[in-house]
């Protein structure tokens, strides 16, 4: 059973568990809600996600988000319910966790959960997509350490954060596989710039620089926004867009900064939740993808923009330093360093041969990106290594 209940991570879930389905052995179900902002999601990848008992908070998004978080909270607490019922009467021989939403809300419970799975003799995986929370609060640490030991083995996207794991939270190597992130989406056939850049509405000699995400806290914004604001100080012939949807708090906030920085006039703002037909517009009209984040775990944003085969801008992150040779593939910067983001950008913006080069050395990069396939493949080793431990293992059948 593949968990992420509250569908947070629903690309990456379905993209695995539409690959692992592939795998000869292995017999997957997806416990998950269906994802608000793209219904679609699971069926398009032929994935079918049991929720537990109830799937009906993504039909209300005309509710005050206040109200839709409650809901959503008692949903999620009924779902648990009902699929550890499920499990007692028919058994998975693993619990393959992708995300713990309320942990990651700082909402107490899912630890006792985890702990009365386990009671009925069920393996536990967890894929650490964040070592703890970017934006971490007093407690994080040890509330995630009350769930990390609770898993018989983690998958880890690099090194670094299974060194982490291992320094951090004293888990053993032995218990850490890391298998590489994927990308999120990719380009169907070849891209038409121009065609993009007019439906978009861009001027056609604009350099036009992307961040495209969830608005959340640690993923740069306000650094640049006052970067480009520096940059504003001379003439020049970018436009920013800004494409994602968050919490309405932090969109308010990004609207009050472009408004304060009086910036409106080369910051398009687009701060809601865009379809893969409009993502794949957005990522083809650009000439330039920028990372400016001041933590990262991994980075499927930037997996998805390296397959684009665009110019980088990104800080000096040991997980964009991985994907990503400063001066060669990229342009990387010191975080919180405004002067430095707004000279690499105005040198992609005036520069076309860099930004060309930089786009072209950063494809080459792409057979460095695992493939789904091999993701499942790998993800299946490690759970083979877990059924095979549990005491009276005899298939070779893992039924997550």
């Amino acid at each position: 059973m593949v968990l992420d209940l509250a569908a947070v991570v629903p690309y990456y879930t379905a993209h695995l568990c539409a690959a692992l389905r592939r795998c000869p052995g292995v017999e997957t179900r997806l416990a998950s809600i269906t994802y608000q902002y793209d219904p679609e999601c699971f069926r398009r990848f032929g994935v079918c996600n049991r929720p537990g008992l109830l799937d009906l908070t993504w039909r209300l998004r005309r509710l005050p988000a206040s109200l839709r978080r409650a809901l959503k909270l008692a949903e999620c607490l009924i779902n648990m319910t009902a699929l550890w019922i499920r499990f007692a009467l028919a058994r998975p021989d693993i619990l393959h966790v992708q995300f713990l939403a309320l942990t990651g809300n700082r909402i107490p419970g899912e630890a006792l959960w985890l702990r009365a799975v386990r009671a009925l003799g069920i393996r536990v995986v967890y894929t650490v997509h964040n070592v703890l929370p970017q934006d971490p609060r007093p407690g994080d640490r040890a509330n995630y350490r009350r769930v990390y030991g609770l898993a018989d083995r983690f998958v880890c996207h690099d090194d670094t954060a299974a060194r982490r794991m291992t320094t951090e939270f004293g888990v053993g190597a032995a218990r850490i596989s890391v298998i590489p992130h994927g990308p999120l989406f990719e380009p169907r056939g070849a891209a038409n710039v121009a065609e993009a850049r007019q439906r978009l509405g861009f001027v056609e000699d604009d350099c036009v620089v992307l961040w495209q995400g969830i608005v959340r806290p640690y993923k740069g914004l306000s650094f640049l926004l006052q970067a480009w604001k520096r940059l504003c100080a001379e003439p020049h012939r970018g436009s920013l867009a800004i494409v994602g949807t968050g919490a309405p708090e932090m969109l308010r906030a990004v609207e009050e900064e472009v408004s304060e920085l009086a910036l409106a006039s080369t910051v398009r703002l687009e701060l809601r939740f865009v379809s893969l037909a409009e993502l794949a517009a957005w990522h083809a009209a650009a000439d330039v993808l920028v990372y400016p984040y001041r933590e990262i775990t991994t980075s499927g944003a930037l997996l998805t923009g390296i397959v684009w085969g665009k110019a980088v801008v990104a800080t000096r992150l040991p997980a964009f330093e991985r994907l990503l040779n400063d001066g060669e593939s990229a342009l990387l910067v010191p975080c919180g360093d405004v002067d430095a983001l707004a000279r690499s950008l105005r040198r992609v913006i005036e520069e076309p041969l860099l930004r060309r080069e930089l786009g072209a050395r950063l494809a080459l990069r792409q057979s460095a990106i695992p493939r789904w396939r091999e993701i499942a493949e790998r993800t299946h080793e490690a759970y083979a290594s877990v059924v095979c431990e549990s005491p009276g293992f005899t298939s070779q059948a893992a039924s997550t």
